[in-house]
């Protein structure tokens, strides 16, 4: 199967303060623009199904990259956390590129040459609670864990194993915020960085305080009904990143956003074409939709080389975040350990169902920045208009 890279953006949303109060966008109307600042992960997501079903009447595992098969997914229904979710976009890629339908499911499967879906299941609670209807699902993590071990349903496929590398969530600036407030971006950044470094070298270590430290955050932002056996099997499916230390660290991500948005307008989900906003091409979109001069600072700040940390009064951020995401671990670790204080910033969160709710958060100026799905990012930035050449 040719399946085309989706990239998952997740967006962290801002809110700066001095003094403080909040300091809110005060120039929306002037300046719209939202641009992926960094990179967040590669993996962390799968596809379940019933336990009824066998998984190879619905791919042929033979090959590299698995082989969807039509006839396994005629007529099943699968839930969705949304229709702009990067989760929703790969499922949504895998049947197009099988020539089949995508619908919303209203009540009956008997069109021919179709696949359903019900959305808007953005959790292990939500899915389990349509288990009469739906055939199976894709969720993030540690969601998706808990339905595996459900006795009704089991792994279909990680979405790495259809999607290798892709990126699935970034963070997302406003840059109405980002351009007047450089120093506050770079620390926020400085801070993340340093945290994922923190959660990766935990994770290699598997044992010890610091990766104890991790596994308790990770229960409470994954919130109820999970216990650590689940959160230590899902941690261990997500692929933690920012972007290389280098003069082009957003590279990759840029290279597959490209993909993405020309995707997106392929598959009919933009209400908008890039051409609608001036583009020629995903690659010219994206050298505007994306921003790396920000992480090649952080990365600066932390070697010693460029900024100053922080001291005296605290910036106030306001970041929105997926609920019970574990994709996001590493913002919640750099509050945790205290690494936006140590750069001069007092984050906190604003808590959003999926990634169409964190895109809307920076848009209506609840946040400055945001982790999210590359799709929920992309398709609101050229729905919106917010990048134009």
């Amino acid at each position: 199967m040719n399946v085309k890279v989706i990239a998952v953006v997740v967006i962290v949303v801002v809110v700066a303060a001095g003094l403080g109060v909040f300091f809110l966008h005060q120039n929306m109307d002037k300046d719209k623009e939202i641009n992926v600042i960094s990179g967040v992960n590669t993996e962390g997501s799968g596809i379940f199904i019933k336990k009824s079903i066998d998984i190879n009447t619905m791919f042929d595992f033979s090959t590299s990259v698995p082989t969807p098969k039509s006839a396994g997914w005629q007529g099943k229904v699968f839930s969705t956390p949304g229709t702009s979710s990067i989760q929703h976009i790969q499922i949504l890629t895998i049947v197009e590129e099988m020539g089949m339908s995508f619908t919303l499911y209203t009540g009956s499967t008997s069109a021919p040459n179709t696949v359903y879906f019900i959305t808007n299941i953005a959790n292990a609670v939500a899915a389990l609670g349509q288990r009469d209807i739906i055939d199976g699902g894709i969720l993030w993590q540690p969601q998706y864990q808990k339905v595996i071990l459900d006795p009704g349903f089991k792994k279909l496929a990680l979405t790495n194993d259809l999607f290798p590398g892709h990126a699935c969530c970034v963070v997302a600036g406003y840059h109405g915020y980002t351009a007047s407030h450089e120093n506050e971006t770079v620390k926020f950044l400085a801070a993340i960085i340093k945290a994922t470094d923190w959660v990766n070298e935990a994770l290699k270590t598997g044992s010890g305080e610091d990766y104890d430290l991790l596994i308790t955050v990770a229960l409470r932002v994954a919130g109820n009904n999970f216990d650590e056996a689940e959160i230590k099997d899902a941690l261990e499916t997500v692929t933690y990143y920012n972007g290389e230390k280098s003069s082009t660290p957003l590279i990759e991500i840029k290279g597959q956003m490209a993909v993405l948005a020309k995707n997106l307008e392929r598959l009919g989900v933009t209400a908008n074409t890039l051409e609608d906003l001036g583009f020629s091409s995903g690659t010219q979109f994206v050298n505007k939709f994306a921003d790396e001069r920000f992480i090649v600072k952080a990365h600066q700040l932390i070697d010693g080389s460029g900024g100053t940390s922080g001291g005296g009064k605290l910036t106030n951020l306001r970041v929105a975040v997926i609920g019970g995401d574990i994709h996001q671990i590493a913002v919640h670790i750099a509050k945790e350990l205290g690494y936006f204080k140590e750069y001069g910033l007092n984050v906190t969160f604003s808590t959003q169902l999926n990634g169409a709710g964190v895109a809307t958060a920076i848009q209506n100026g609840d946040s400055s920045f945001g982790l999210l799905g590359a799709p929920p990012l992309t398709i609101t930035v050229i729905n919106g208009e917010l990048v134009k050449a």
